[in-house]
């Protein structure tokens, strides 16, 4: 009998030692939370609508890019100059024009041009943020700066162009609304029906506000 108890005794006591543990060390694991691995949350906001500011003594320009692709300066806020502005890795960022949906590319030279086709070498762009709030964007594959000059590469000098330093400003332009179809609204519903809103076919006219969007 005394055998059978201390068999029973050493196969529990690794359970209770177990409780005992984890009953410890639970409160401090909640009180030191691990952090996410998940690689998107390095990216705080990850996606941002603004609009690219720039400006000298004189001028005053918001980057926009139009429906033909051309990519130029705009005095206001518009639709056009309304960017998407997307975290794709590390430090670069991918710009996209909220009205035409083209992406913000770069030629070797220089040249910025709106492109239905996002590619990593002419779209991607390294962010970086000045100590004065600007930001200085550069051709992750190339190496020049986005500028609205003419002159967008570095000079010999290593100069900064002209009309290169942006302030990533709010949208304050009302976005195009959306259309939607509330005719559901007008029509009477049988409450005393199993079926009000006709999920089951029976008079197609009604559809739930939940398919709406």
């Amino acid at each position: 009998m005394l055998g059978i108890s201390a068999s029973l005794s050493n196969k529990w006591t690794p359970l209770f030692l177990s409780i005992i543990f984890w009953a410890a060390v639970t409160p401090l694991a909640s009180a030191f939370p691990l952090s996410n691995s998940n690689p998107l949350y390095q990216f705080d906001g990850q996606v941002r609508l603004r609009h690219l500011y720039t400006a000298d003594e004189q001028t005053h320009l918001f980057l926009q890019i139009l429906l033909d692709g051309k990519v130029s300066g705009s005095r206001h806020q518009n639709h056009f100059s309304l960017l998407e502005i997307k975290a794709v890795k590390s430090g670069i960022v991918r710009m996209q024009g909220v009205k035409t949906s083209l992406f913000l590319c770069m030629t070797s030279n220089g040249h910025l041009y709106g492109s239905e086709h996002y590619s990593e070498e002419a779209c991607n762009f390294r962010e970086k943020v000045l100590h004065d709030g600007y930001n200085l964007y550069y051709s992750e594959h190339y190496n020049i700066p986005v500028s609205l000059s003419s002159t967008g590469a570095l000079s010999r000098n290593r100069q900064l162009p002209p009309f290169s330093q942006f302030l990533p400003l709010v949208n304050r332009v009302p976005l195009d609304p959306v259309f939607v179809d509330y005719d559901f609204y007008e029509q009477e519903l049988d409450v005393e029906s199993s079926d009000p809103l006709s999920m089951m076919g029976q008079a197609p006219g009604f559809m739930s506000p939940s398919y709406v969007f």
